[in-house]
């Protein structure tokens, strides 16, 4: 069976989402145009992409081939422009994340988070191809499984380079503030622990994390939000804040999830059956409607939709939810362009949302 982004012993829950607003009503109508297709029109699974600074080119990344491409979103021109070796692919391995460098152009790195195949590990990178040579530096090594690799990077507005990783399949790393499996990572440019991280000695942000497809920085206070992906009993969003404890760990089952550890933070929003998060980003001018402004919407793999979080007054909480588009396949990415308009990707393709 073809490898997928969620496991096969997740899947089985994904049927009838609920949310603790009850069903939430779907938005006024919403399309997606699609702008990156894959090649013969097939499957080519583009399950993290990355505008550079002045939107002008799109970089994506294939999970399953490694092939990394380059869109110029003027002239509509389509390359590639490097390709992972030595790639894993089972299950929920391969390439999974891409960053560009907010210094771009002037800084031309490329970060890439991806599976290894031999050893077995998670890697951080970056690469660049001046004059047509390839420079690769590893940045970080993460403990690797088959599931709950993590893997979506971004920059943040205080220029660090955040990863969001899986406990690996071993649940016992997501309290373990050494290890860089079950967290949010924070790391300067070359991978090392910036000196203001929270947790003395530790690359994390956060802990106590069990897998996360998607995670965006709130505009209008630079803080994390967070979509985890739980066992089949709960999925979560998360708002994540500097040093906090979000409760996974060996002790956990349904339908304790989040108890482990000292003071574990519980999630801002479950679900219950679960749906499968992944991608997420916030609305600012995406030119989705006035209700969607300054939202947080994010994808999910279980129903195939993208669904719409309005925060509280003060953004610490979520005040309400609406779906606000039905794809009708699962939804990998979600990111915002530099342009403000709103991008999602599946197996087949990337999509800007539109009214």
């Amino acid at each position: 069976m073809r490898s997928r982004l969620i496991s096969v012993a997740l899947m089985a829950g994904l049927l009838a989402p609920a949310a603790p607003f009850g069903a939430p009503p779907a938005a006024a109508a919403v399309r997606a145009k699609r702008v990156v297709g894959c090649a013969g029109g097939g499957e080519c699974w583009p399950a993290a992409f990355a505008f550079t600074p002045n939107a002008r080119k799109l970089f994506y990344a294939e999970r399953l081939s490694g092939r990394i491409r380059v869109k110029n979103l003027r002239s509509g021109k389509d390359r590639r422009w490097h390709r992972i070796k030595n790639l894993a692919t089972t299950a929920e391995q391969g390439v999974l994340g891409i960053a560009v460098d907010p210094a771009w152009p002037k800084k031309r790195w490329i970060y890439v988070y991806y599976t290894h195949g031999s050893p077995t590990e998670n890697r951080i990178v970056r690469i660049r191809k001046p004059k047509g040579r390839t420079i690769a530096r590893r940045l970080l090594s993460i403990p690797a499984s088959s599931i709950h690799n993590g893997g979506v990077i971004h920059f943040g507005p205080d220029g660090k380079l955040y990863a969001v990783t899986g406990d690996a399949s071993d649940m016992a790393l997501a309290q373990n503030t050494a290890s860089p499996a079950g967290k949010v990572l924070r790391l300067t440019k070359t991978g090392k622990r910036p000196a203001d991280n929270p947790i003395p000695g530790s690359r994390a942000l956060s802990y106590g994390h069990r897998n996360s497809f998607g995670f965006a920085f709130d505009p209008q206070t630079g803080q994390v939000w967070q979509t985890e992906n739980g066992p089949e009993c709960e999925d979560e969003i998360n708002h994540v804040l500097p040093g906090r404890n979000y409760g996974w760990g060996a002790g956990s089952s349904c339908p304790n999830t989040s108890t482990e550890g000292p003071g574990p933070t519980q999630p801002e929003l479950s679900f219950t059956p679960v749906i499968a998060p992944t991608g997420a980003a916030f609305c600012t001018g995406c030119r989705l409607g006035g209700k969607t402004e300054g939202a947080l919407l994010f994808g999910t793999f279980g129903e195939g939709r993208i669904r719409r979080l309005q925060l509280s007054g003060d953004r610490m909480g979520v005040a309400s939810q609406t779906i606000l588009y039905e794809h009708g396949s699962f939804v990998l990415a979600v990111e915002a362009a530099p342009s403000g308009g709103i991008f999602f990707s599946d197996a087949r393709g990337i999509y800007r949302l539109r009214k």
